[in-house]
């Protein structure tokens, strides 16, 4: 009798060991992996914020009703940061600790997300897709942290290349936020005009929260530029854009990322001039109802059926950065950890945009930068199209 239940005892034991060797990583169990995120929800780039919530609700609610990763379901845990650094720092404390998540996927802001990085990091999270162009995400490289986006350095690049091989323009301008933003940008600029022999003719700064660009237009416009590059944000494009009308200055004007949505068009309607012909970079085509692509028609129109309302680039952002952590799981298997996700993600190769058509993404053992080129688009017709594929590389 007593054999009987040392034998019962020892099967115990042995199936309790294994159950929990199979849930020793945190975030994951047999039916369902935690992901987590930080977004401006309340803050002032909440209009960002929410958006990339519902592309990363939406590919998470696609996955589950297919069936999950391997069986596994996504929980998404999604809190607010209401661009601050120390409330993202608090709410990551939060996941980390009480929701204990597997991952965290498109946190928000370069001020917020880059708080957190650290503190991810070291916990040997995996963090990707930050929701920012900024460098600090991958350089230097970090195990535990991917970017995803191609940077402002990059972009500008780009930009410069274009203008001198497509243009044939040989005399750039500048106007850029004095701040560590601005100067990624300015670099990116001088660093490929050297490529090319040339440097800039004018370059005009303006703090950050000025209202007033008259002064750096005029300017740019006595230099007799051909193409000013705008290193700014939605506000101050449109700041620039009107000067340049006012002035009846027929210039070429590009701005990257910050400057590239539908907030910039609106605007410039608002105050009474057409934006067409200003151009921008971006990672994917924009994302509009109508689009070419039949592929997004239909992300698009799955969209407004799930929300009631047309997406706009930063919920094909969270959907996106949603996507590439569920491609990278699946080839990982059912026996997936944080770092055989990492492992997998290094050896993924290209991931080829299934819905968007942006551009290739590919992290290694040794960069995480993941992009480096642009999708160059102009406004016509008071809408972004698509203009140019550019790499500087």
């Amino acid at each position: 009798m007593k054999t009987k239940w040392v034998v019962l005892l020892l099967t115990l034991l042995t199936a309790f060991g294994l159950s929990f060797s199979a849930y020793a990583e945190e975030g994951i169990t047999d039916t369902e992996i935690v992901i987590g995120s930080h977004q401006d929800l309340s803050g002032p780039i909440a209009g960002w914020g929410t958006q990339t919530k519902m592309g990363l609700e939406m590919r998470a609610k696609e996955c589950n009703d297919a069936g999950g990763i391997h069986g596994r379901k996504i929980k998404l845990v999604i809190e607010d940061n209401a661009y601050d650094p120390k409330k993202a720092i608090m709410v990551t404390n939060k996941m980390i600790a009480r929701d204990k998540v597997f991952a965290f996927v498109g946190n928000m802001g370069s001020p917020t997300a880059g708080a957190t990085k650290p503190l991810i990091s070291n916990k040997k999270i995996p963090q990707m897709f930050p929701l920012t162009a900024a460098s600090l995400f991958f350089d230097p490289y970090d195990r535990y942290s991917f970017g995803g986006w191609i940077p402002y350095y990059d972009q500008a690049r780009c930009a410069v290349k274009y203008f001198v091989e497509e243009k044939k323009y040989t005399k750039f301008g500048l106007m850029f936020q004095d701040d560590e933003m601005g100067h990624i940008m300015r670099k990116g600029v001088e660093d490929q005009l050297a490529v090319h022999g040339l440097k800039l003719v004018a370059s005009e700064s303006y703090k950050r929260g000025a209202t007033d660009f008259s002064s750096q237009i005029t300017k740019l416009k006595k230099e007799d530029v051909q193409v000013v590059c705008l290193a700014t944000v939605i506000r101050e494009t449109v700041g620039a854009l009107k000067e340049a009308k006012k002035l009846n200055w027929d210039v070429d004007m590009v701005g990257f990322s910050p400057a590239y949505n539908v907030y910039v068009v609106g605007l410039c309607l608002k105050a009474g001039f057409s934006p067409d012909g200003f151009y921008a970079t971006g990672q994917t085509p924009y994302v509009y109802p109508d689009s070419p692509y039949e592929s997004v028609r239909d992300w698009c129109a799955r969209h407004k059926e799930m929300f009631g309302k047309d997406p706009d680039i930063p919920t094909s952002a969270g959907w996106g950065a949603l996507d590439y952590f569920i491609k990278v799981a699946e080839k990982v298997g059912p026996e997936l950890t944080r770092e055989k996700w990492i492992d997998a993600a290094e050896s993924y190769g290209v991931y080829k945009d299934p819905v968007f058509h942006g551009v290739d993404i590919e992290f290694t053992k040794d960069q995480h930068q993941g992009a480096y080129e642009a999708i160059m688009s102009q406004v016509k017709d008071n809408k972004f199209v698509k203009v140019a594929d550019v790499s500087y590389r």
